[in-house]
């Protein structure tokens, strides 16, 4: 069945210097979809974010919502949402002031428009921090700011890169479950690059497994359990074990000759 909303991305090749880091790829998402990336460094995963937030328009090929441009030439597209591995919060600015940054735009553009800032901040669990500085912020509490200015203009998409490496597990699990529950009141598309396939495996519909060169996407993996897994979990734990047995070389970016017949086979089954 054709896709009828949501997003269409379909390159045909990416170049850096002459040379070609991303091939072909094709991907369609619905609105509401968690899709996880995850492949080897160098495998194209944060380019292709890039070229979805419209940061880089030098790519043969087209990225549509709703069969319409997703972003115009040198701008990003609206209702979108971004996090990266580094929080960039300006060191000027309160936690509450680095969140409504995001909003003076919206708030221009929109009359009776009303601030979000606040609320998110407490969802997030940031209740006494609002007039806190960045530097008197741990690195955990930094991402929680992040992620609340992520969501303040309510994102119909949301790219993530690597939002929560480095963080140790307490944290990053709460983390984790500050970022699914605000998914499952405003439903947007997320799009999230990690490394740690337990923690696509935990939170993802999909996993996208990417590699070659250049860059494509070598297996299109449904998760067939709920999102919000514990990282921990034996399930998830068993989960990765059964794919990592029938992909070895998987997260090297290798997925093997009879692979696709192989997984097409478990699918029918």
């Amino acid at each position: 069945m054709a896709l009828m909303s949501g997003l269409r991305i379909a390159i045909r090749e990416k170049r850096f210097d002459g040379e070609a880091v991303l091939g072909e790829i094709e991907i369609t998402a619905a609105p509401g979809e968690f899709i996880a990336l995850v492949g080897p460094s160098g495998a194209g995963k944060s380019t292709l974010l890039s070229l979805v937030a419209g940061l880089d328009a030098h790519y043969d090929g087209a990225i549509t919502w709703d069969s319409a441009p997703l972003s115009r030439p040198g701008q990003s597209p609206e209702h979108m949402g971004m996090m990266f591995q580094e929080p960039r919060l300006m060191p000027w600015l309160t936690a509450l002031d680095n969140v409504r940054l995001v909003e003076a735009e919206r708030a221009a553009r929109e009359s009776g428009f009303e601030s979000r800032a606040a609320a998110l901040l407490d969802e997030v669990g940031l209740e006494a921090a609002h007039q806190v500085w960045p530097n008197q912020l741990s690195g955990g509490m930094q991402r929680r700011v992040a992620l609340a200015r992520a969501f303040v203009n309510e994102p119909r998409l949301l790219l993530m890169d690597e939002p929560f490496v480095s963080l140790d597990m307490p944290t990053g699990n709460r983390l984790r479950r500050s970022l699914l529950a605000l998914c499952e009141r405003q439903r947007p598309l997320v799009l999230f690059v990690t490394h740690d396939l337990r923690e696509a495996l935990a939170m993802a519909d999909r996993v996208l497994f990417m590699g070659d060169a250049p860059a494509r996407v070598l297996l299109d993996h449904p998760v067939d359990t709920p999102r919000g897994r514990d990282l921990e979990s034996v399930d998830v734990a068993a989960a990765q074990q059964s794919l990592l047995a029938r992909h070895p070389q998987l997260l090297s970016g290798i997925l093997g000759a009879d692979a696709n017949q192989d997984e097409n086979n478990e699918e029918q089954a």
